[in-house]
């Protein structure tokens, strides 16, 4: 046992072992300029799986904390939009479009919080010429969603569904803007009424059907919680009109959308709301919506 023991000694000795040195776990921070250098980057190569995955694993990810999105990445994000076809890609292209759409412009803490977005940092790393501002870059994505949006292709039919949000997403501080956000969600209003088709279910189940049906009861969907995005409008005749519309759509969510619409505009205006609801009247002289709407 003591030869043993000295023959391990030794061994130790001449091969002593060595310590795993300890991981530092303690990352640094990414900052803004990297984050939207590297979405520059990888959007020239979105076609590559390997881009695909660090933007959905790592970039997009951290850019989320930020409390606003800088205009400067929205040339990548457009590419990114036209170019790549991964799923996972595209949800968090529309969803940083969807933000500068819908950001002021202001900078600091937003009311959601969220880590201030230093755009002279990222305009002065990425873009030496002048940087790039709202005014450049919105009208492009407005142009490009609504193009998508009003699409008919079946086979962009997802893609339809998230450009309309992402849309609607978009400040209304613009008339001109706003027009055109109503303009392109009562003309989808308009295709996808189903009036004539009576509910064989109630406004709280679903109801099968085949391809067209469900891609109408989708469209119905969006198109109504894209209007109860919008402003409400209680003098404008042509908004109740497609709320009222949407009582009698196959989709319930799109169902209760609407009767939320109606009711937010009842209590402004109870008289047009009343005089709505009897033009849609069964021919018995008995509406068929629900009874509590019948207090307005």
């Amino acid at each position: 046992m003591q030869i043993q023991s000295d023959t391990i000694s030794a061994a130790k000795a001449f091969n002593p072992v060595k310590a795993l040195p300890q991981r530092n776990r303690k990352k640094k921070p990414v900052s803004y300029s990297q984050l939207a250098r590297s979405i520059h980057e990888l959007a020239a190569t979105c076609d590559q799986k390997k881009s695909q995955r660090q933007l959905v694993n790592s970039v997009f990810p951290k850019l989320a904390v930020y409390n606003s999105v800088d205009p400067s990445v929205a040339p990548s994000l457009l590419m990114l939009h036209q170019q790549c076809e991964d799923r996972n890609v595209l949800r968090y292209v529309y969803y940083y479009l969807a933000r500068i759409l819908s950001d002021n412009g202001s900078q600091g803490l937003s009311a959601a919080g969220g880590i201030p977005t230093p755009n002279w940092d990222a305009l002065a790393d990425i873009d030496v010429a002048g940087g790039v501002t709202r005014a450049d870059v919105v009208p492009r994505i407005v142009d490009q969603l609504s193009a998508e949006s009003t699409s008919d292709d079946v086979e962009f039919h997802a893609r339809r569904l998230a450009a309309l949000k992402a849309l609607t997403s978009s400040s209304t501080s613009s008339s001109e803007m706003l027009e055109k956000l109503s303009e392109i969600v009562f003309g989808i209003l308009e295709k996808v009424a189903d009036t004539k088709q009576k509910r064989k279910k109630g406004i709280f189940t679903k109801q099968g059907g085949d391809k067209e049906s469900i891609l109408r009861s989708n469209l119905q969907y969006a198109s109504l919680s894209a209007l109860r995005r919008l402003p409400l409008d209680p003098g404008n005749p042509a908004f109740l009109h497609r709320a009222v519309q949407g009582i009698e759509f196959s989709d319930p969510v799109a169902v209760r959308h609407a009767l939320s619409i109606i009711s937010e505009i009842a209590v402004r205006d109870p008289y047009s709301v009343a005089m709505a609801l009897g033009k849609n009247a069964q021919p018995g002289g008995m509406p068929h919506y629900p009874c509590f709407l019948v207090q307005f």
